[in-house]
């Protein structure tokens, strides 16, 4: 029977399971998520069964864990995640523990600012950095929407005038609404489907797309598209900031049959040449915190650094809160269906 992995796109893909099962023996299967809340809801009910689950931060410390949906590490483990840490990753490193602190729960790896990407060419990076989200108000505006739900509301209830990590009044959820049914009825592309909204950006169908990074610009990048570029907003109502960055952790779930192989998984995503892989996989090429480890980081080329737009990483994290837990996930992802459907 294989190990089963449920995961953000990279660790699903067919060469890097390969290389687990050729390093281990141990066969592995994968499901892609674009939704936290939807697998972590579906782990919670019992609706979905793995082994591993890599979620980004928030959700293993503040709703996995407490619920007893994940299972400790062990010394081994903690200690090889600890040792390769960047420096731009250590504001993470929290997200690794349980909430007394007494445990790692999970493996960071990707991490980064996820928020809008444009093309350079037809929006300034100025402009956009100044502007945020607020550009999709402008009645003119040619953009796309990439739908990741969570992500989608974060964004939404910034472009909204709120902080979406504290509890809503009616008047910011009329505010949400509002927004949302805007961001639908005028976009010119709505797709959960990073690509398509890549290939948008360079054909010329939209200047922007709203939510994204990093990690879903980079395959165009890659490509030698450098004007397409991920934008961090420079400011907004969460606590002065207007932007949002991200760290997905790895973990074991507590209801594994196979806890050693599920180990086996963590440790191998751990090794430098795996590190890489995943920074570079197929469909998203992103950071990594193993980037501290030096094996690791010259492994990078120039040109692959500025794939990754490495050079503004710092600063575009400095300017961002961390993902977090929305108290009001369920009316405001409600508004954001009703959004997405009054469009169809």
């Amino acid at each position: 029977m294989s190990l089963r992995i449920r995961c953000w796109e990279g660790y699903d893909a067919a060469p890097y399971l390969r290389s687990f099962t050729a390093a281990t023996g141990i066969n592995a299967a994968a499901e892609t998520l674009i939704s936290d809340a939807s697998a972590a809801s579906a782990l919670l009910n019992a609706t979905d069964r793995c082994d591993v689950i890599n979620i980004n931060n928030a959700y293993v410390q503040k709703v996995l864990d407490p619920a007893g949906c994940i299972a400790p590490l062990g010394e081994a483990l903690t200690q090889l995640a600890n040792h390769q840490l960047l420096a731009a990753f250590e504001r993470f490193r929290p997200w690794m523990l349980s909430a007394d602190g007494k445990s790692c729960i999970g493996v960071g790896q990707r991490f980064g600012a996820f928020n809008l990407v444009v093309n350079s060419r037809r929006v300034s990076r100025t402009l956009a950095e100044d502007e945020g989200f607020a550009l999709a108000a402008d009645p003119s505006a040619r953009y796309g929407v990439l739908c990741y739900d969570d992500f989608n509301i974060f964004h939404i209830a910034i472009a909204a005038g709120f902080d979406p990590f504290q509890s809503t009044n009616e008047r910011q959820r009329a505010a949400f609404s509002r927004t949302a049914r805007n961001w639908f009825s005028n976009a010119r592309l709505v797709s959960d489907d990073h690509f398509v909204l890549n290939r948008a950006l360079l054909a010329g169908e939209i200047d922007f797309y709203l939510s994204g990074g990093v990690y879903t610009v980079s395959p165009a990048r890659r490509d030698g598209h450098d004007h397409l570029i991920a934008i961090t907003p420079r400011s907004g109502p969460v606590a002065g900031r207007g932007a949002i960055a991200f760290a997905e952790m790895t973990s074991v779930t507590a209801n594994t049959r196979h806890p050693d192989k599920a180990r086996a998984f963590v440790q191998h995503m751990l090794q430098p040449d795996n590190a890489v892989r995943i920074a570079f996989a197929e469909t998203t090429c992103n950071p990594v915190a193993q980037m501290g480890n030096p094996d690791v980081l010259s492994a990078f080329s120039a040109d692959d650094l500025a794939v990754i737009q490495w050079d503004t990483l710092a600063e575009d994290l400095s300017y961002c809160v961390d993902y977090d837990i929305v108290p009001d996930h369920g009316v405001l992802h409600g508004l954001l269906i009703e959004a997405m459907t009054a469009n169809l």
